[in-house]
């Protein structure tokens, strides 16, 4: 029964109830100290390991593959913490220290010192006895013949080819007994834990420190999260400490959890979050427990690496994802791993654009899959589609648009307003490319009308979603800005900054249009510093890029009241 109780608290704990991991801990912290106590001979000492253990179980919960399995593992786990140290404590007692001369040592430290060596003495002496009585219990529950080879073997050390010879048998046999004798004490251990381990009293706060370290992993990145939605300009020191925090963790072992972590984290600190975002998905790639896990961070590696503009690495990593996303994984991640507008530009600058429409031809065979969901056939379509845009193949992307069209089907799907809005907004660049003003003030007129209506309504005091309102109002903005229609243009994006204030991108996208329709300086830089004072904008460092490639900027380029409010010196 106890079994079937851990694997109902592992699948409780990986479904977000955290009280769950609280009944492992009450359960296991007794056994897991005995354990560590025994190992390393420090009463106080196994206490911190045993958090640490529990910790790392919290982190890695996920990693294990057959939750009945969860006591040996987390035995496991804290073994090896153990062995690190030991090991600490060996390479310490071999440094070279400059001690004091014992003339020079005050008779008080004198006194302490061999206070505490006292202590530790005793500490061993008391661990070594109840070792002791651990190692008879269990070496008793086993026959004569096994038992003689788990002593030669765990406690001399005596490997199997020399423990076979001393018995005259064969190692096969010294093997098959060892193998019997594992899975006696398996059955038998946590038993004898308990019968043993009841006149164990650990530290009254042991769990409470425990449940505390897993609570500070995301606390502080989630008190910035919430500092900054209620004020979006404030909660940087926040975030320092969170990112502190998380630079420290990565020094010891890396967790799906930490992983997925200090990916958040990086992704708020600008350029060089990005950069060490890479070099963290480098390191978990070579660790990382499934294919789910793989998949997750071989894309976040290929897409910083095209944020970062660092085009060949980019171009690489998308194809070497592409290949092993088609020999492990579903029809649905082979098409996402192609979905990515940020690495188009990687393309082009490699000279390697055809290639990569031959990579989206080549996925785009899978649409043919009856399985795949509307989501995803719909997601590469628009991508895919904007991408051909992109390069001039304006026929191409109308042709994709009526596919988009009909894969998006009837309204009342949830994502439905994201795929009408975007055939819409497609259709007006390509009708701007071809000068086709009549299609394109068409098109203008039926998402104008939409964004109108919905404004009456909400004037009214009627309920509409503010979301997908802001989302017309900034995607219609853009399409004039980059048709070079920029009053109209600044019309739309100063409805969807007034929708919701801070927004670095339709901040930034507004200074262009008002800058070129009517020359403000001073509206110009209030949205241009805007972009800079979000501080939930994860990518504030490249404004000042965009704003350099920007052609209406071309005659500010070095005005230092612009540079200053892109925060460059």
């Amino acid at each position: 029964m106890e079994r079937e109780d851990d694997v109902q608290l592992v699948r409780k704990i990986l479904s977000g109830d955290d009280a769950a991991f609280s009944i492992l801990v009450e359960k296991y912290q007794k056994s897991v100290h005995t354990l560590v106590w025994r190992k390393i001979g420090d009463y106080h000492y196994a206490e911190d390991i045993v958090q640490d253990a529990f910790l790392q179980a919290y982190k890695k919960l996920s990693t294990l593959k057959n939750p009945n399995q969860f006591a040996g593992w987390l035995y496991v786990i804290a073994n090896r913490l153990c062995i690190d140290w030991m090991r600490k404590q060996k390479w310490m007692r071999e440094q070279k220290f400059v001690m004091q001369s014992l003339e020079d040592t005050r008779p008080e430290e004198i006194e302490r010192s061999s206070y505490t060596h006292h202590v530790s003495e005793q500490s061993k002496t008391e661990s070594t006895e109840h070792s002791h009585a651990i190692v008879k219990k269990l070496l008793e529950k086993l026959p004569e013949s096994e038992r003689t080879i788990v002593m030669l073997y765990y406690l001399d050390e005596m490997p199997t080819k020399k423990i076979g010879k001393f018995l005259g048998v064969s190692v096969n046999t010294i093997v098959s007994r060892l193998h019997r004798a594992r899975k006696r004490l398996q059955v038998d251990q946590e038993l004898l834990f308990q019968e043993i381990l009841d006149d164990v009293q650990l530290s009254e706060n042991l769990k409470e420190n425990i449940v505390k370290q897993l609570e500070s992993i995301r606390g502080k990145f989630d008190a910035f999260i919430a500092q900054a939605k209620s004020d979006p300009t404030s909660g940087e020191d926040i975030l320092t400490e969170a990112y502190n925090q998380v630079e420290d963790a990565l020094k010891g072992e890396i967790t799906p959890e930490l992983a997925h972590l200090a990916d958040e984290i990086y992704e708020y600190i600008g350029k060089v979050g990005m950069e060490k975002s890479v070099s963290l998905h480098r390191r978990y790639l070579k660790v990382a427990s499934d294919n789910k896990e793989r998949f997750w961070s071989h894309r976040q590696l290929s897409n910083n690496l095209a944020w970062l503009r660092q085009n060949r690495e980019a171009v690489e990593e998308q194809v070497r994802l592409y290949r092993w996303t088609c020999e492990h994984l579903s029809d649905e991640d082979v098409l996402e791993t192609v979905n990515s507008l940020s690495h188009i530009g990687c393309w082009k600058a490699e000279g390697r654009v055809d290639e990569w429409f031959q990579l989206y031809e080549e996925a785009a065979e899978r649409l043919e899959n009856p399985e795949l969901s509307r989501y995803a056939r719909c997601d590469f379509l628009q991508i895919g589609s904007e991408i051909l845009r992109a390069h001039g193949r304006l026929d191409e992307t109308l042709l994709g648009m009526e596919k988009l069209e009909s894969a998006n089907g009837e309204p009342g799907w949830e994502h439905y307003f994201r795929f009408w809005l975007a055939v819409r907004t497609n259709r007006l660049l390509v009708y701007s490319g071809q000068e086709d003003w009549d299609g394109f003030d068409q098109t203008l007129t039926e998402v104008s009308a939409f964004i109108e209506d919905e404004l009456e309504k909400r004037d009214a005091g009627h309920a509409v979603n503010i979301s997908d309102l802001t989302w017309a109002a900034h995607d219609v903005g853009c399409c004039l800005l980059w048709s070079k229609k920029y009053s109209e243009a600044r019309h739309f994006l100063q409805i969807a900054v007034d929708l919701i204030r801070y927004d670095a991108c339709t901040h930034f996208f507004l200074a262009v249009s008002v800058w070129a329709s009517a020359k403000d300086r001073e509206k110009t830089l209030q949205h241009l510093k805007a972009t800079q004072d979000y501080v939930l904008n994860p990518n504030r460092d490249m404004y000042y890029s965009n704003f350099l490639e920007t052609p209406e900027f071309s005659d500010v380029k070095d005005d230092q009241e612009f540079l200053k409010a892109l925060g460059q010196k």
